[in-house]
């Protein structure tokens, strides 16, 4: 529940019409990880002017149980049950409360996946706020935006670039994205809501090498790939003194205290999602104005630092919102 809170303050169609209502998405967006749900009929060429995914199911690679972990992935040597007691031990999270049970979720779990699931309704909110310049309707776990009602932002200035809410909130490689410079709102209107109502943590992982952090690899570039070293090291000769002197060598520069948590989770949401052309009124991204809102599932990637603490335990930094829907493959630093 602690993890739960401290993320908080952080921050009747039938089937058969819901199916007709997807079939009439008009925009595709480049590469099918990132696809909106389409029909083979559709026949619109617009151009995407967001980067949004609206569809039912979860990226291929989750289901696959790929977490981007990076080229050196320990899925494929250590039990998934090993990674995820190494990144809850960074939450201050004992052991007997990762030790799988048959058909039961943790508390820790679920209160993580449901903080995430707000942390990322309220990112969400923001950034199309911003980018639309239009006030956001944030009730009762429902965001809801529509300019075409002409509800300006109250700061019309506000822009991702100088929007610092935004930028605690969400990594800014991410924020590059949504090009404020393509979506011009005196140009397109947004119709958008998002109703969250059941989310799922599916992958946890501590960053392989201990002490390297996002900010420390933007700062030396060279610090990037540091794992591969240490993977081709192991797989040469096993730990020996090679191994060990890569380690050293990394301690140095990167010490040991701060380590990298990542975590993603699946969020189920009721949603409708419109981008229209303000002087046509035609229907350039999204769903038809006859359509009612639908069940899509995003996948929300979150980044986390930790640091040496007394008798043991672990200060833990700020969530982060890394990537959304694989938009950036991970957004993987290390």
């Amino acid at each position: 529940m602690l993890l739960y809170q401290s993320l908080r303050q952080q921050l009747g169609r039938t089937a058969s019409s819901a199916q007709l209502c997807r079939q009439k998405l008009h925009a595709r967006t480049v590469g099918s990880s990132m696809q909106v749900a389409l029909s083979s009929t559709t026949t619109s060429t617009s151009a995407q002017i967001l980067p949004w995914r609206h569809d039912p199911s979860l990226p291929e690679r989750v289901l696959q149980h790929n977490d981007y972990s990076g080229a050196f992935n320990p899925t494929a040597r250590d039990p998934p049950i090993l990674r995820k007691l190494i990144a809850a031990r960074e939450l201050n999270i004992s052991a007997w409360d990762v030790l799988p049970i048959p058909f039961y979720k943790h508390d820790w779990e679920s209160d993580l996946a449901t903080g995430f699931a707000v942390a990322f309704e309220f990112a969400v909110g923001e950034l199309l706020g911003t980018l639309f310049r239009v006030s956001v309707n944030d009730e009762n776990g429902v965001v809801t935006i529509d300019s075409s009602q002409g509800s300006s932002n109250s700061s019309p200035t506000t822009t991702i670039d100088n929007n610092e809410y935004l930028k605690n909130m969400m990594d800014k490689k991410l924020l590059a994205q949504f090009n404020q410079s393509i979506i011009n709102p005196e140009d397109y209107q947004i119709k958008f809501s998002l109703r969250p109502f059941q989310a799922e943590l599916q992958n946890i992982f501590a960053v392989p090498v201990p002490g390297l952090t996002r900010d420390q690899v933007e700062e030396k570039q060279y610090l990037k790939g540091a794992i591969y070293r240490l993977h081709n090291a192991y797989d040469e000769n096993g730990f020996d003194e090679n191994y060990f002197d890569l380690v050293t060598e990394f301690a140095k520069e990167v010490g040991y205290s701060k380590r990298t948590v990542i975590a993603e989770a699946s969020v189920k949401c009721k949603e409708f999602f419109q981008v229209k052309d303000k002087n046509t009124g035609q229907v350039i991204q999204g769903m038809e104005d006859d359509c009612e809102e639908e069940e899509v599932i995003h996948l929300a990637r979150f980044e986390v630092v930790t640091d040496e603490a007394e008798r043991g335990e672990r200060v833990i930094g700020a969530w982060k919102l890394i990537d959304v829907d694989d938009l950036l493959e991970g957004n993987v630093f290390h």
